[in-house]
C-alpha cells in the first residue's frame, strides 16, 4: 500500500482528495500539511511515497521549495494539484521537480490516475495541463531538463538507446527511463511520434 502525504490549506479540498484515495483501498494517508513549512517537516519524518501538493500557502509558494524537498527526500514522488493552468506555472512545477500536474477542477479520474502514475515512477499531466504545454512550445521545451534535451537530441539524430547510453555514460535502463519521461512530457506514445513532435515544435 502506497503512503500519501497531502499538503493543502483548503480543508474541503483535503477531505475530497482523502475520500477519493481511501475509497480505492490502495493508499494510506499518513499526514495532512496545511503550510509549506509543515509539509517540509512531515516529508522528513514520514517519508511518504507520494506527496499530493497544492502550490499556494500563506507561508509561501511551495514550488520554490520543491528542489530542496526533492534533494532531502529523493524517493518521494510529487503530484501537484493546483487551480493554476497557465503554461508557465505548469512548466515551473515540472522544472522544480514535480512528477505530475493536475488541475483541481479535473475529473476525479485524472487525480486518481495522477497519483497512480507518479506512485509508479511515471510522469503524468492531466489533459488540460498537457494541452496547455502543447499550445505553448516554449513552455513544453522548458519542462525538459538539460539531460532530457541531450537524450532527445540524440533520439532525433537516430541513435538507438544503447548508443545513447554509451555516449552519455549512462546505463541502458537509465536512458530508457529518461525516454519514458520525455514521451510523457511531450504527450506521445512512441519514438516516431516523439521525433515528429520535436521537429514540428522545434524543441531541439
Amino acid at each position: 500500500m502506497k503512503t500519501i502525504l497531502i499538503a493543502d490549506d483548503h480543508p474541503i479540498v483535503v477531505d475530497g482528495i482523502k475520500h477519493l484515495l481511501l475509497q480505492t483501498g490502495d493508499y494510506d494517508i499518513v499526514g495532512v500539511a496545511c503550510s509549506a513549512n509543515e509539509c517540509a517537516q512531515m516529508l522528513k519524518t514520514l517519508h511518504p511515497d507520494v506527496l499530493v501538493l497544492d502550490v499556494g500557502f500563506p507561508d509561501g509558494n511551495a514550488l520554490y521549495k520543491l528542489p530542496e524537498w526533492k534533494e532531502e527526500c529523493p524517493s518521494v514522488h510529487i503530484l501537484v494539484v493546483s487551480c493554476y493552468g497557465e503554461p508557465d506555472v505548469i512548466r515551473q512545477a515540472m522544472d522544480a521537480g514535480a512528477d505530475g500536474y493536475v488541475l483541481k477542477d479535473s475529473l476525479t479520474e485524472c487525480i486518481l490516475k495522477g497519483v497512480s502514475s507518479v506512485a509508479d515512477g511515471r510522469v503524468y499531466l492531466c489533459p488540460v495541463a498537457k494541452q496547455a504545454l502543447e499550445n505553448c512550445p516554449n513552455a513544453m521545451h522548458a519542462t525538459l531538463t538539460q539531460r532530457e534535451r541531450e537524450i532527445l537530441t540524440l533520439i532525433v539524430e537516430g541513435l538507438p538507446m544503447k548508443q545513447i547510453a554509451s555516449r552519455l555514460g549512462l546505463s541502458f535502463e537509465t536512458v530508457h527511463s529518461y525516454t519514458k519521461y520525455i514521451r510523457a512530457k511531450m504527450g506521445v506514445n512512441n519514438t516516431a511520434a516523439l521525433v515528429r513532435k520535436a521537429l514540428e515544435r522545434r524543441i531541439i
